[in-house]
């Protein structure tokens, strides 16, 4: 797995943060892989994110139902914790100064 501090989005070649694309989360859109989708905040341009202890992992969904996620890059951000609602239906994402849910 690359992880890198920064690194542009794969649409448009924009400069990214990772908490640029937390922010830009709109829904989860797989539940039991805890997916989210994100949008560039410079192309609009639709991303797939997996949030992960301390970092936001961007890469898609493959398999014939989605059995799994493929990272392509890893951006660190310190402090995320993640959280599965009761039903695993939800998610929820902290950092200090920030909490979302989805």
């Amino acid at each position: 797995m690359v992880i890198k501090r920064q690194s542009n989005c794969p649409l448009c070649g924009a400069a990214l943060t990772a908490m640029e694309l937390v922010d830009a989360c709109t829904e989860l859109i797989d539940a039991r892989l805890g997916v989210l989708e994100s949008h560039c905040p410079h192309c609009q341009g639709c991303l797939e994110v997996m949030p992960a202890a301390g970092r936001i992992d961007i890469g898609y969904r493959v398999g014939p139902g989605n059995e799994r996620f493929d990272v392509a890059l890893s951006l660190p951000l310190e402090g995320l914790e993640i959280e599965r609602t009761g039903d695993s239906s939800g998610l929820k994402l902290r950092v200090p100064g920030g909490s979302w849910a989805f």
